[in-house]
């Protein structure tokens, strides 16, 4: 079971992925249901459904129907790439150099014996990353205006 452990650690990352990933769209369909009887409640008691609630409950409705690989809908994916700003890929770059500077450290210093190579190829992939989205950075900041 420890070397279970110790040759697979990495499986840990997606199986976290898939667990918040789950929790998200449990969270999602509680809201959803929840704003359902609160919609029924309005019926039965006679009254008339605010419109900002019934303009919520469709505009998610669409966003289900429109859906892209993110989960995101569409609309909700094009409004959250507007607010997303250059400082946040700014933020990216330094997090995932900081990360790869962590690895590299740790796969030098051989923190945990027998993880110099996966360390230091964890690093090398961060170091692309990283890359990647400052040449993105720079990329978009000059043909922004254009």
């Amino acid at each position: 079971m420890e070397d279970l452990f110790r040759n697979f650690w990495w499986l840990l990352f997606p199986l976290a992925a898939f667990a918040f990933g789950g929790w998200d769209r449990w969270l999602a369909y509680r809201r959803s249901r929840e704003e359902l009887e609160l919609i029924k409640t309005y019926a039965t008691q006679g009254k008339d459904v605010p419109p900002e609630l019934l303009k919520r409950f469709q505009e998610e409705e669409d966003d289900d129907e429109e859906s892209d690989w993110s989960g995101l809908g569409r609309r909700r994916a094009r409004n959250r790439h507007r607010r997303y700003s250059q400082r946040d890929d700014l933020r990216t770059v330094i997090f995932t150099g900081a990360l790869s500077g962590a690895f590299f450290i740790a796969a030098q210093t051989s923190i945990i014996p027998g993880t110099e190579g996966p360390f230091r190829l964890v690093a090398l992939i961060l170091i692309c990353i990283s890359g990647a989205t400052l040449l993105s950075v720079l990329v978009s900041s000059r043909f922004r205006d254009k």
